[in-house]
């Protein structure tokens, strides 16, 4: 690798590179070496599931040699390929990924000859695929297909239920066939059981039945550590302890976040000699480029989410402000009638739970903290006057009304947002916490 290219951006990063240890390789290939196996890999956005199920498609070559030399991996994106969502779309999708997939072939040809019914006004559905499966049998082959972003095609609305299940058992059925059965491997946001809970009906075996899960959560130390060693690739020196702990305090141990400021740690030595001292400018440009994940992360939050977060995210500059002295005197209240929300916020990552009794809970990230009350300051006052009106559904109107004017007191003062902004960069050095959640 030449010595100046950065080994932590993520669009350079090659399924090889995934965070994965022989354990977890272990968790994810084992459900595939049984025929019909199924896995579902999940976890909060940004997390690496894309780039999990992408090294999931492409075997390492020990896993290859041992179990998976006559299988046919076939990868693709439900949400940018299956457009717009129908079954039909969908096993078109399917058909035409695994045609280009497999060389010259019986199933090749399969694929092309229902390929050409559809030119013909044919639609495919789930039987086609079982037709292909008996001919990858014949060819001693067997079918795996990697669905990323699966989550699209959970269409849970009454108008689209019946076609819904319908379209899902079709789907499992390849993986419960008497004989050349198929594997599955599907990524999404929460589980397949949380996802498909409103398409139970009595009587009928659930989708998800049959499944190994996998969560993708935060990194833990040793994951970080693997992830810093990328600098090896390069003339560079190894990270020193405090650049690995401004990693882990800016990333909150989040792997998409960890690569962001392991890549921006990689440019600042570039520009100013290495190891580095001030860390301020690698922190300055972190808040810049991490932007987008802390979008991701906020719009997939619920309005209820997004009202615990913004209280969390407050409650540590509670009366320290000149101009802006606000009370968040009925959190505890709050928080003990939506501990299952905080409890879920916690297992996807986006909350660290500070203390057991009382219970209290922490931001993740110190940026993605900031990045919270910039939220509160840039969003238009209509935009206000809604979430107050929805926040009267979710707690009492007294506790909605003092919550808003919290939110606008806060909105409307610079300074709370100055003084965030530049103490989330300041604590590098010995001021650096301890650091938490590493395992």
């Amino acid at each position: 690798m030449n010595p100046l290219i950065n080994p932590f951006i993520r669009s350079g990063t090659h399924p090889e590179q995934a965070i994965v240890d022989r354990r977890r390789a272990s968790r994810l290939f084992s459900p595939l070496v049984a025929e019909g196996g199924a896995l579902n890999v999940y976890g909060e956005r940004c997390m690496g599931k894309s780039l999990m199920l992408q090294y999931i498609a492409e075997p390492p070559h020990d896993w290859r040699e041992a179990h998976f030399q006559n299988y046919i991996f076939t990868f693709f994106n439900c949400q940018d390929i299956v457009i717009p969502f129908t079954a039909n779309n969908f096993w078109t999708q399917a058909t035409k990924t695994l045609e280009r997939k497999t060389e010259d072939s019986p199933i090749k040809e399969k694929c092309q000859a229902l390929l050409a019914r559809i030119e013909e006004g044919t639609e495919l559905g789930a039987n086609d695929f079982h037709e292909i499966l008996d001919v990858a049998a014949g060819a001693g082959k067997r079918i795996v297909l990697v669905l990323d972003d699966f989550d699209a095609l959970i269409r849970t609305d009454t108008e689209n239920l019946d076609s819904t299940r319908t379209f899902l058992q079709g789907l499992r059925s390849l993986t419960t066939r008497d004989s050349n059965k198929a594997n599955l491997v599907v990524a999404t946001r929460y589980s397949l059981q949380e996802l498909c809970k409103p398409l139970a009906v009595q009587g009928m075996s659930p989708f998800e039945n049959g499944f190994a899960s996998y969560r993708l959560q935060r990194f833990r130390d040793n994951d970080i550590l693997r992830l810093l060693q990328r600098v090896e690739q390069t003339e560079q020196t190894s990270f020193i302890p405090l650049e690995t702990r401004y990693v882990i305090y800016l990333s909150g141990y989040h792997p998409h976040l960890a690569q962001i400021a392991a890549a921006e740690i990689f440019d600042q030595r570039i520009e100013s000699g290495f190891p580095l001292r001030d860390l301020t400018p690698v922190g300055e440009r972190f808040k810049v480029e991490a932007r987008s994940v802390f979008e991701s992360l906020w719009e997939g939050a619920s309005e209820i989410e997004r009202m615990l977060l913004m209280l969390i995210a407050l409650q540590d500059f509670e009366g320290e402000i000149t101009d802006a002295q606000y009370s968040l005197s009925d959190l505890s209240n709050i928080f003990s009638q939506r501990e299952r929300e905080l409890d879920e916020l916690t297992e996807r990552g986006l909350l660290n739970r500070t203390q057991t009794n009382p219970p209290a809970w922490g931001i993740f990230s110190p940026i993605f903290q900031w990045w919270i009350i910039k939220e509160i300051e840039s969003s238009p006052p209509e935009q206000l006057s809604e979430r107050r009106k929805v926040w009267g559904n979710l707690v009492t109107q007294k506790q909605a009304d003092k919550l808003g004017k919290t939110v606008e007191l806060v909105k409307n003062n610079k300074q709370l947002i100055e003084k965030v902004g530049r103490s989330v960069l300041k604590l590098t050095g010995v001021e650096l916490p301890p650091l938490l959640g590493g395992g």
